[in-house]
């Protein structure tokens, strides 16, 4: 088995994630199981990599899953995020190339400067950012978006109180043939149910945007991150 090919540390991650996409597609077929962070340490060792990676890699997991999260007042999400960590360094060559990818996504021609140390790109229409933060060989690229809480209250009050309307339309017609004492008990009634469907159809609307907006943004920086493919190879220097 010496002239099996042998594949280096990024290659190792790249076939791993895969590996874990195709499983998850593949769904009942297959016997899904959790592990536990010691046991994926556990696995690690075997591979020959730290668990020190693991506790980060668990970190910013645990980082995204929140920045990620809906809110259920809302009925989507308000907060989205994607980050990962390549190895090399982006020169300004291929930073342009990310950010037309973006410019296409967004039709956005946004803005870009430097602060830090970190390279960020802000869209003008959205709140979306691009971060590039380069730290001892390695990038890290981050695309994120705030929306607008006030857009999302707002989407869901309109609902309710256009339905709290509608209710209080139909009692109006009801007027002419029901007694005043059955119309005043319908009339909470009507306004209520129709406030609450209302506040259900404006979170429906909400998640519908929030997920247009996951997408787009999922699909941009997947994009981005292909453009990094073999960075570090490239800029290795050549063996002796």
């Amino acid at each position: 088995m010496s002239g099996e090919r042998r594949y280096d540390e990024r290659e190792v991650g790249q076939i791993l994630r895969r590996v874990a996409e195709l499983h998850a597609r593949e769904g009942e077929k297959t016997d899904a199981r959790s592990m536990s962070r010691g046991e994926i340490e556990e696995v690690v060792q075997e591979l020959g990599i730290s668990k020190a990676l693991v506790a980060r890699a668990t970190g910013e997991l645990a980082l995204q899953d929140v920045r990620n999260r809906p809110v259920w007042w809302a009925g989507g999400k308000i907060d989205l995020m994607f980050e990962d960590v390549v190895d090399g360094q982006v020169d300004d060559a291929r930073l342009s190339q990310m950010i037309e990818v973006l410019r296409r996504s967004l039709g956005d021609p946004g803005q870009l400067k430097q602060e830090a140390g970190a390279r960020i790109w802000s869209a003008t229409t959205r709140r979306i950012h691009l971060t590039v933060v380069e730290h001892e060989g390695r990038t890290t690229l981050r695309l994120e978006e705030r929306m607008d809480a006030s857009v999302t209250l707002g989407s869901a009050f309109l609902g309710g109180f256009a339905g709290f309307l509608a209710g209080l339309f139909a009692v109006v017609l009801l007027k002419g043939v029901v007694i005043k004492a059955l119309l005043l008990l319908l009339l909470g009634a009507f306004a209520s149910t129709g406030a609450v469907a209302g506040w259900i159809g404006g979170r429906a609307l909400w998640r519908r945007r929030s997920e247009g907006h996951e997408a787009q943004l999922r699909q941009a920086f997947a994009a981005i991150v292909a453009l990094t493919d073999g960075l570090a190879s490239r800029q290795s220097p050549p063996d002796e």
